[in-house]
């Protein structure tokens, strides 16, 4: 039997191990073959490089030429002053053109652009003076050379050469190079060359490994392999590189990223406009150095699955070893398990899996069909195996009635497995753990939670009575405090006006005075019961409030006390929008409030200040209240939170205060509340003290 698992588990070891070596060896091709094409583009980019910094040496080398010859002209005019002797001049600039066979026209434009001479090498060679002059004050090749530094140059466009406006045929590829003539620093005119660039041309559009483009700033070809396509824009051809060159775009931004890994682009800036370098590696280049790269690869993976077999039948060996420790190991887990496909058949179970059944052996289980079992402990559902392959786990707790008096528990975990082989399967592994002791523990536990988290509730709501009742008695105090001026004043006027009265000195405008600063003082006693009552509703929806708004609300009800106790408080509030308890978080700030208060009063200084700041960091509203009252002793600083501790005494303070403010910030608002001591510098002095932070995600 042990034989037989051995020699199917080790075939099938070696035809997935060939498989995916198949599989691998085919996605490791062409990841290679898309490595070596990027290399190769990678390697062409030097050629290219090389090739751009030769179009622009003979280019630049080229027009260098003729601006020498120009200049050369322009000294023997300066010396010999052939102005006043144009015969002498047309003799030199014939000379000139018949030295150099690109020349075929050469001209001399006066400060007027009258053409003064003209000298033409027509298509056959012969070399003529022209007769019919013409004026070229509107040419743009004299106004830009015009307007020039005497000794600069212009450079035209590369494009045909046109005569009485259509292009020359055959096509004479031509640059002009004009410069400015100045006598004693007195424009004269521009000397003009005409050459023809078909040499040029012929130079630098030869290339053993690039085709090679020229585009013009409309973005038509200049040249193109194909002459058909070359000068586009003049002959109204209009062939688009962006037609040819898909990813032209891209490539102007970035010349050597070209994602078809095939062309590279440079700028060339010699003209009077810039034109571009465009080159695209020759097919024939191409595909043998890929065919190169292709043979080398295929010759690499013969030697790789050469050397390879032999690892593969030990593989093989080593796999169908490793089905008998699966055997082993699953018998040896403590609790029924089981693997079944998605039909609900038993793949593979274990030997307690039987003894659960109360079997004789696993044959009786493998291959059957769990929902059809007839067995009084069977656990197995098909709703809740659906449920797995939806959800993919289930946990669940399962109650097998034995009897009347025996009730076991089990917890089932279902796992949804999908398995990748030839094709996709599903199966499904379950593990039953019997927690029937487990359970009545946890009962007993239960209980005794149940009735630990009830008194904890109990001594919550204890303490937030005390704390509300604490900050009662302060608010009753503050309540005494507000009335006692204006009780005073319509004491005062009551009495005032009632001798007045007595005495017959008692007017109508003296009463209506007198009556209406009462009703103020009555008005302001209605207005401050009203602040106070409101604080003491018992809101617990969250609202939409704003950081200034709670501020002023809670200095609205104890203002009075930190003036008589000489305490000033400074604001610096962002004023942010927030969307909590309202009611409680003015708890909280009046409980921070009375806590720097009553330390400042405890201590004799020349300035008791307060800082109250708000601001937004880090996505989080941060509102901190500081004093500089010395800070808190190192020694109490863990304990300041805790229920009941104070350093008051007996009658001044319960020590619930900032338990309750971290209990209503952190458990009820979702914030946080943290304390440290800082150093603070206000009006150039720098004071210690306690900060209380509270902090809220925004």
């Amino acid at each position: 039997m042990k034989s037989k698992i051995y020699i199917k588990h080790f075939l099938n070891t070696l035809l997935g191990i060939f498989s995916v070596g198949a599989i691998v060896s085919i996605l490791l091709y062409f990841f290679l073959i898309s490595f070596e094409k990027e290399s190769i583009y990678k390697n062409n980019m030097q050629y290219a490089k090389y090739e751009f910094n030769e179009n622009k040496n003979h280019i630049e080398q080229t027009i260098n030429d003729y601006k020498q010859q120009l200049i050369a002209l322009k000294d023997i005019i300066k010396r010999n002053n052939l102005l006043k002797n144009k015969e002498l001049l047309k003799d030199y600039m014939q000379l000139l053109i018949k030295s150099n066979n690109s020349i075929f026209q050469i001209r001399y434009l006066n400060n007027n652009a009258d053409e003064i001479i003209r000298i033409d090498r027509l298509l056959d060679g012969t070399i003529v003076e022209k007769k019919f002059l013409q004026n070229k004050k509107d040419r743009y090749y004299f106004t830009r050379t015009a307007n020039l530094p005497k000794n600069e140059f212009y450079v035209s466009n590369l494009d045909l050469n046109v005569e009485h406006k259509e292009i020359e045929k055959p096509f004479r590829p031509t640059f002009r190079v004009a410069t400015p003539l100045y006598i004693n620093d007195t424009f004269k005119g521009i000397l003009i060359f005409n050459f023809n660039a078909k040499l040029l041309i012929d130079k630098i559009t030869q290339s053993r490994i690039f085709n090679i483009y020229y585009m013009d700033e409309q973005g038509n070809f200049l040249l193109h392999p194909d002459e058909k396509k070359s000068w586009s824009t003049q002959l109204k051809t209009n062939f688009k590189v962006k037609d040819e060159i898909k990813n032209i775009t891209q490539l102007l931004k970035n010349p050597f990223s070209d994602k078809n890994e095939h062309y590279y682009i440079d700028k060339i800036n010699i003209t009077d406009h810039d034109f571009y370098i465009i080159l695209s590696t020759k097919k024939v280049y191409y595909e043998q150095s890929i065919k190169k790269i292709r043979n080398e690869i295929l010759f690499l993976f013969f030697i790789v699955n050469l050397i390879g077999f032999p690892f593969a039948l030990f593989v093989g060996f080593i796999q169908s070893k490793h089905v008998i420790l699966l055997e082993y190991i699953i018998n040896s887990i403590p609790h029924p398990l089981y693997i079944k496909n998605s039909k609900g058949n038993f793949v593979l179970v274990n030997d307690e899996l039987v003894k659960f059944y109360n079997l004789r052996n696993k044959k009786q289980l493998i291959g059957k069909n769990s929902y059809t079992l007839n067995n009084q402990k069977s656990f197995d559902s098909k709703e809740k195996d659906q449920l797995v392959l939806q959800k993919g786990i289930l946990k669940t707790v399962e109650e097998i009635e034995l009897d009347k008096n025996n009730i076991l528990y089990y917890e089932i975990i279902r796992v949804k497995i999908p398995y990748y082989y030839f094709m996709k399967n599903t199966f499904l592994l379950g593990i039953a753990i019997d927690i029937t002791q487990i359970k009545e523990l946890n009962d007993k536990l239960n209980e005794r939670v149940e009735h630990e988290v009830s008194s904890r509730i109990k001594t919550e709501q204890l303490l937030a009575q005390q704390s509300k009742m604490a900050l009662m008695g302060e608010m009753i105090g503050n309540i005494a405090h507000q009335w006692r001026q204006p009780l005073s004043n319509i004491t005062t006027i009551s009495t005032g006006l009632n001798l007045q009265k007595e005495m017959d000195i008692l007017n109508d405008d003296q009463l209506h005075k007198g009556l209406i600063q009462i009703n103020e003082s009555a008005q302001y006693l209605s207005q401050t019961i009203d602040d106070f009552r409101n604080f003491f509703k018992p809101y617990k929806l969250k609202t939409n409030f704003t950081i200034d708004y709670i501020v002023k609300k809670a200095l609205k009800l104890v203002s009075t006390q930190f003036k008589d106790r000489n305490i000033q408080i400074i604001k610096q509030i962002e004023d942010i929008k927030l969307n909590n308890l309202e009611n409680e978080f003015t708890q909280v700030i009046l409980n921070l409030l009375n806590n720097a208060r009553d330390e400042l009063t405890s201590l004799s200084l020349d300035k008791k200040l307060i800082f109250i700041e708000s601001k937004i960091k880090d996505k989080k509203l941060i509102f901190e209240i500081k004093d500089n009252a010395g800070g808190i002793e190192e020694n109490i600083q863990d304990k300041i939170f805790d229920a009941y501790f104070t350093t008051k005494q007996s009658d001044q303070g319960t020590g619930i205060g900032l338990y309750m403010s971290k209990e209503i910030i952190e458990k009820h608002m979702g914030g946080k509340l943290s304390f440290k001591n800082e150093t603070i510098k206000y009006e150039n002095k720098i004071y210690k003290g306690a900060c209380f932070k509270i902090e809220f995600d925004i």
